[in-house]
Protein backbone atom coordinates (compact mmCIF):
# COMPACT_ATOMS: atom_id res chain seq x y z
CA UNK A 1 0.00 0.00 0.00
CA UNK A 2 1.03 3.40 -0.75
CA UNK A 3 1.70 4.80 3.20
CA UNK A 4 2.12 7.84 4.89
CA UNK A 5 6.07 8.01 4.53
CA UNK A 6 5.30 7.64 0.58
CA UNK A 7 3.69 11.42 0.83
CA UNK A 8 5.22 14.41 0.19
CA UNK A 9 4.98 16.96 2.84
CA UNK A 10 3.41 20.49 2.72
CA UNK A 11 6.53 22.71 1.42
CA UNK A 12 7.03 20.23 -1.39
CA UNK A 13 3.54 21.66 -2.75
CA UNK A 14 5.68 25.13 -2.86
CA UNK A 15 7.57 26.02 -5.76
CA UNK A 16 10.76 24.58 -6.67
CA UNK A 17 14.46 26.17 -7.93
CA UNK A 18 16.50 23.94 -10.58
CA UNK A 19 19.68 22.81 -9.00
CA UNK A 20 22.64 23.75 -10.78
CA UNK A 21 22.53 20.36 -12.36
CA UNK A 22 19.18 20.37 -13.94
CA UNK A 23 18.34 19.44 -17.57
CA UNK A 24 17.43 22.68 -20.09
CA UNK A 25 13.96 21.56 -20.26
CA UNK A 26 13.25 21.32 -16.27
CA UNK A 27 9.91 22.29 -15.61
CA UNK A 28 7.23 22.53 -12.71
CA UNK A 29 3.56 22.81 -13.46
CA UNK A 30 0.28 23.22 -11.70
CA UNK A 31 -3.04 21.73 -13.05
CA UNK A 32 -6.45 22.26 -12.11
CA UNK A 33 -9.53 21.09 -13.53
CA UNK A 34 -13.53 20.52 -13.17
CA UNK A 35 -16.56 19.87 -14.49
CA UNK A 36 -20.13 20.80 -13.06
CA UNK A 37 -22.57 19.14 -14.61
CA UNK A 38 -25.15 20.93 -13.11
CA UNK A 39 -24.38 24.31 -15.41
CA UNK A 40 -22.29 22.32 -17.82
CA UNK A 41 -19.39 24.00 -17.23
CA UNK A 42 -16.04 23.02 -17.52
CA UNK A 43 -12.97 25.09 -16.66
CA UNK A 44 -8.85 23.53 -17.11
CA UNK A 45 -6.25 26.19 -16.18
CA UNK A 46 -2.33 25.01 -16.06
CA UNK A 47 0.73 27.52 -15.44
CA UNK A 48 3.86 25.55 -16.24
CA UNK A 49 7.44 27.13 -15.96
CA UNK A 50 10.77 26.36 -17.33
CA UNK A 51 12.65 28.19 -15.52
CA UNK A 52 16.05 27.64 -17.48
CA UNK A 53 14.33 28.51 -20.28
CA UNK A 54 13.52 32.13 -18.74
CA UNK A 55 10.05 30.80 -20.41
CA UNK A 56 6.56 29.81 -18.90
CA UNK A 57 3.05 29.18 -20.32
CA UNK A 58 -0.30 29.55 -18.94
CA UNK A 59 -3.67 27.22 -20.39
CA UNK A 60 -7.02 28.36 -19.71
CA UNK A 61 -10.12 26.87 -21.22
CA UNK A 62 -13.85 27.52 -20.29
CA UNK A 63 -16.66 24.90 -21.73
CA UNK A 64 -20.13 25.55 -21.69
CA UNK A 65 -22.99 23.20 -22.79
CA UNK A 66 -19.99 21.19 -24.78
CA UNK A 67 -18.47 24.45 -26.47
CA UNK A 68 -15.10 25.76 -25.37
CA UNK A 69 -16.64 29.77 -25.11
CA UNK A 70 -13.78 31.17 -23.70
CA UNK A 71 -9.76 30.65 -24.09
CA UNK A 72 -7.32 32.71 -22.06
CA UNK A 73 -4.41 30.18 -23.35
CA UNK A 74 -0.35 31.53 -24.02
CA UNK A 75 2.07 29.67 -24.77
CA UNK A 76 5.01 32.43 -24.35
CA UNK A 77 4.64 34.02 -21.04
CA UNK A 78 7.74 35.44 -18.73
CA UNK A 79 8.46 33.34 -15.51
CA UNK A 80 6.08 34.33 -12.44
CA UNK A 81 7.37 35.72 -9.46
CA UNK A 82 6.29 34.99 -6.35
CA UNK A 83 5.30 31.23 -4.57
CA UNK A 84 2.08 29.74 -4.63
CA UNK A 85 0.12 32.48 -1.58
CA UNK A 86 -0.26 34.64 -4.92
CA UNK A 87 0.91 33.44 -8.12
CA UNK A 88 -0.53 34.81 -11.39
CA UNK A 89 0.16 34.81 -15.14
CA UNK A 90 -1.61 36.15 -17.77
CA UNK A 91 -5.08 36.71 -15.74
CA UNK A 92 -4.83 33.19 -13.77
CA UNK A 93 -3.99 33.30 -9.97
CA UNK A 94 -3.31 30.63 -7.43
CA UNK A 95 -3.82 31.29 -3.98
CA UNK A 96 -2.45 28.73 -1.80
CA UNK A 97 -4.70 28.63 1.38
CA UNK A 98 -3.25 25.44 2.57
CA UNK A 99 -0.56 22.96 0.99
CA UNK A 100 -2.18 19.52 -0.03
CA UNK A 101 -5.56 20.92 1.11
CA UNK A 102 -6.97 24.04 -0.48
CA UNK A 103 -6.40 26.67 -3.04
CA UNK A 104 -8.32 29.79 -4.59
CA UNK A 105 -8.30 29.84 -8.29
CA UNK A 106 -8.67 32.98 -9.74
CA UNK A 107 -9.00 34.17 -13.42
CA UNK A 108 -10.46 37.44 -15.04
CA UNK A 109 -10.44 37.62 -18.75
CA UNK A 110 -12.36 39.42 -21.20
CA UNK A 111 -15.91 38.29 -20.80
CA UNK A 112 -14.68 35.42 -18.38
CA UNK A 113 -13.85 35.14 -15.11
CA UNK A 114 -13.50 32.33 -12.41
CA UNK A 115 -13.17 32.31 -8.80
CA UNK A 116 -13.66 28.95 -7.19
CA UNK A 117 -12.01 27.02 -4.20
CA UNK A 118 -10.75 23.71 -4.57
CA UNK A 119 -10.30 21.36 -1.74
CA UNK A 120 -9.27 18.18 -1.25
CA UNK A 121 -10.80 14.44 -0.73
CA UNK A 122 -8.36 12.77 0.58
CA UNK A 123 -4.17 12.69 0.77
CA UNK A 124 -1.72 13.33 -2.03
CA UNK A 125 -0.53 10.70 -4.08
CA UNK A 126 3.08 10.71 -5.31
CA UNK A 127 4.06 8.90 -8.00
CA UNK A 128 6.83 6.77 -7.44
CA UNK A 129 10.69 7.78 -8.68
CA UNK A 130 13.66 5.12 -9.26
CA UNK A 131 15.53 4.21 -6.39
CA UNK A 132 18.60 6.60 -5.90
CA UNK A 133 17.37 9.71 -8.41
CA UNK A 134 17.00 13.28 -7.75
CA UNK A 135 14.49 16.12 -8.65
CA UNK A 136 17.17 17.16 -11.65
CA UNK A 137 17.09 13.50 -13.03
CA UNK A 138 13.58 12.40 -12.80
CA UNK A 139 10.41 14.34 -12.30
CA UNK A 140 8.30 14.21 -8.90
CA UNK A 141 4.39 14.59 -9.61
CA UNK A 142 1.51 14.30 -7.45
CA UNK A 143 -2.06 13.61 -8.10
CA UNK A 144 -4.89 14.61 -5.86
CA UNK A 145 -9.01 14.63 -6.02
CA UNK A 146 -11.19 17.29 -4.45
CA UNK A 147 -14.36 19.33 -4.90
CA UNK A 148 -14.86 22.91 -6.21
CA UNK A 149 -16.97 25.71 -5.14
CA UNK A 150 -17.61 29.10 -6.28
CA UNK A 151 -18.71 30.92 -9.46
CA UNK A 152 -17.83 31.27 -13.02
CA UNK A 153 -18.97 34.64 -15.07
CA UNK A 154 -19.61 34.14 -18.74
CA UNK A 155 -20.32 37.04 -20.29
CA UNK A 156 -21.58 39.00 -17.39
CA UNK A 157 -23.55 35.81 -16.12
CA UNK A 158 -22.80 33.91 -13.18
CA UNK A 159 -23.02 30.44 -12.60
CA UNK A 160 -22.23 28.40 -9.16
CA UNK A 161 -19.85 25.57 -9.20
CA UNK A 162 -20.21 22.87 -6.76
CA UNK A 163 -18.42 19.97 -7.71
CA UNK A 164 -15.61 17.41 -8.05
CA UNK A 165 -12.63 18.34 -9.36
CA UNK A 166 -8.93 17.49 -10.11
CA UNK A 167 -5.65 18.85 -9.62
CA UNK A 168 -1.39 17.73 -10.59
CA UNK A 169 1.61 19.09 -9.83
CA UNK A 170 4.88 18.35 -11.08
CA UNK A 171 8.58 19.68 -10.68
CA UNK A 172 12.05 18.13 -11.84
CA UNK A 173 13.65 16.48 -14.38
CA UNK A 174 12.05 17.61 -18.13
CA UNK A 175 9.05 18.21 -20.29
CA UNK A 176 10.19 17.78 -23.46
CA UNK A 177 6.64 17.05 -25.14
CA UNK A 178 8.14 15.37 -28.23
CA UNK A 179 9.54 12.34 -26.73
CA UNK A 180 6.30 10.95 -26.37
CA UNK A 181 4.80 9.61 -29.36
CA UNK A 182 1.19 9.01 -28.09
CA UNK A 183 -0.37 9.04 -24.94
CA UNK A 184 -3.37 8.95 -22.55
CA UNK A 185 -3.74 10.96 -19.43
CA UNK A 186 -7.16 9.88 -17.71
CA UNK A 187 -8.44 10.85 -14.18
CA UNK A 188 -11.94 10.87 -12.87
CA UNK A 189 -13.32 12.18 -9.55
CA UNK A 190 -16.35 10.30 -8.01
CA UNK A 191 -18.30 10.64 -4.21
CA UNK A 192 -15.65 9.09 -2.19
CA UNK A 193 -13.16 7.21 -5.24
CA UNK A 194 -10.86 9.19 -7.42
CA UNK A 195 -8.20 7.92 -9.75
CA UNK A 196 -5.38 8.74 -12.36
CA UNK A 197 -4.10 6.36 -14.97
CA UNK A 198 -1.47 6.87 -17.95
CA UNK A 199 -0.47 5.03 -20.91
CA UNK A 200 2.81 6.64 -22.78
CA UNK A 201 4.26 5.44 -25.76
CA UNK A 202 7.69 6.42 -25.65
CA UNK A 203 10.71 5.34 -27.85
CA UNK A 204 8.64 3.05 -28.78
CA UNK A 205 8.47 1.56 -25.30
CA UNK A 206 5.12 1.65 -23.46
CA UNK A 207 4.57 2.89 -19.95
CA UNK A 208 1.73 3.27 -17.61
CA UNK A 209 1.20 4.23 -13.76
CA UNK A 210 -1.82 5.60 -11.64
CA UNK A 211 -3.38 5.56 -8.22
CA UNK A 212 -6.61 5.08 -6.97
CA UNK A 213 -8.26 6.37 -3.24
CA UNK A 214 -11.29 3.76 -2.80
CA UNK A 215 -12.81 6.57 0.21
CA UNK A 216 -10.27 4.81 2.44
CA UNK A 217 -6.99 4.18 0.97
CA UNK A 218 -4.47 5.35 -1.76
CA UNK A 219 -3.52 2.47 -3.69
CA UNK A 220 -1.07 2.26 -6.34
CA UNK A 221 -2.52 0.10 -9.84
CA UNK A 222 -1.39 -2.34 -11.99
CA UNK A 223 -2.40 -3.97 -15.17
CA UNK A 224 -3.31 -0.37 -16.81
CA UNK A 225 -5.53 -1.14 -20.02
CA UNK A 226 -7.06 2.44 -21.66
CA UNK A 227 -8.61 2.47 -24.96
CA UNK A 228 -9.26 5.95 -25.97
CA UNK A 229 -11.49 6.66 -29.22
CA UNK A 230 -11.84 9.55 -31.78
CA UNK A 231 -13.24 11.70 -34.33
CA UNK A 232 -12.18 10.19 -37.78
CA UNK A 233 -9.45 12.62 -37.66
CA UNK A 234 -7.91 10.30 -34.90
CA UNK A 235 -7.04 13.59 -33.13
CA UNK A 236 -9.77 14.65 -30.90
CA UNK A 237 -10.94 11.97 -28.48
CA UNK A 238 -15.30 11.20 -27.88
CA UNK A 239 -15.06 8.52 -25.15
CA UNK A 240 -12.17 6.14 -23.64
CA UNK A 241 -12.85 2.46 -22.09
CA UNK A 242 -10.30 2.05 -19.39
CA UNK A 243 -9.28 -0.96 -16.19
CA UNK A 244 -6.97 -1.54 -13.97
CA UNK A 245 -6.35 -3.35 -10.70
CA UNK A 246 -5.55 -1.67 -7.25
CA UNK A 247 -3.27 -3.32 -4.38
CA UNK A 248 -5.76 -5.63 -3.34
CA UNK A 249 -5.92 -7.16 -6.81
CA UNK A 250 -9.60 -5.54 -7.04
CA UNK A 251 -10.46 -5.02 -11.18
CA UNK A 252 -11.92 -1.12 -11.87
CA UNK A 253 -13.63 -0.84 -14.95
CA UNK A 254 -14.53 2.20 -16.14
CA UNK A 255 -16.25 4.05 -19.10
CA UNK A 256 -16.14 7.73 -20.48
CA UNK A 257 -18.18 10.20 -22.87
CA UNK A 258 -16.39 12.99 -23.74
CA UNK A 259 -18.23 16.42 -23.76
CA UNK A 260 -15.61 18.95 -25.52
CA UNK A 261 -12.26 18.99 -26.09
CA UNK A 262 -9.66 21.39 -25.01
CA UNK A 263 -7.12 21.63 -28.16
CA UNK A 264 -3.57 22.88 -27.19
CA UNK A 265 -1.28 22.75 -30.10
CA UNK A 266 2.06 23.16 -28.73
CA UNK A 267 3.86 22.95 -32.22
CA UNK A 268 4.91 19.43 -33.14
CA UNK A 269 2.90 18.20 -29.76
CA UNK A 270 -1.08 18.67 -28.94
CA UNK A 271 -2.28 18.44 -25.87
CA UNK A 272 -5.77 18.02 -25.96
CA UNK A 273 -7.71 17.77 -22.57
CA UNK A 274 -11.39 16.07 -22.95
CA UNK A 275 -14.32 17.12 -20.27
CA UNK A 276 -15.86 13.71 -19.61
CA UNK A 277 -18.18 12.02 -17.62
CA UNK A 278 -17.47 8.74 -16.31
CA UNK A 279 -19.34 6.18 -15.03
CA UNK A 280 -18.66 2.72 -12.67
CA UNK A 281 -21.53 0.58 -12.42
CA UNK A 282 -24.41 2.63 -10.94
CA UNK A 283 -22.27 5.64 -9.98
CA UNK A 284 -21.45 8.89 -11.85
CA UNK A 285 -18.10 11.13 -12.00
CA UNK A 286 -16.44 13.61 -13.83
CA UNK A 287 -12.86 14.32 -14.89
CA UNK A 288 -10.62 14.67 -18.08
CA UNK A 289 -9.65 12.29 -20.80
CA UNK A 290 -6.29 13.87 -22.32
CA UNK A 291 -4.95 12.46 -25.58
CA UNK A 292 -1.92 13.73 -26.32
CA UNK A 293 0.02 12.94 -30.09
CA UNK A 294 2.66 13.96 -32.52
CA UNK A 295 1.91 15.63 -35.84
CA UNK A 296 3.23 17.43 -38.52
Amino acid sequence: MITDRDMIEARDDRRHRPAADSLPLWNESYWFSFYDPATRIGVVMRMGILQNQNQSNVWLYISREGRIVHVGTDLDCPVPVGDIDDLSLKGVTYRCIEPLRRFRLLYKGDGASVDVTWSSAHPVCLYPVPPGSTESEFPRHLEQGGRVSGTVNIDGNDYPISTFGHRDHSWGGERDWTRMTRWHYISGDFDNFSFNVIWISLSGAEFTAGFVWDGKEIMGVSDVKTDVSTDPSGCRQTGATLSFLDERERRHEISAKVMDVCEVDLGKTNCNDGFAEFRMGDRTGYGIVELGFQHD
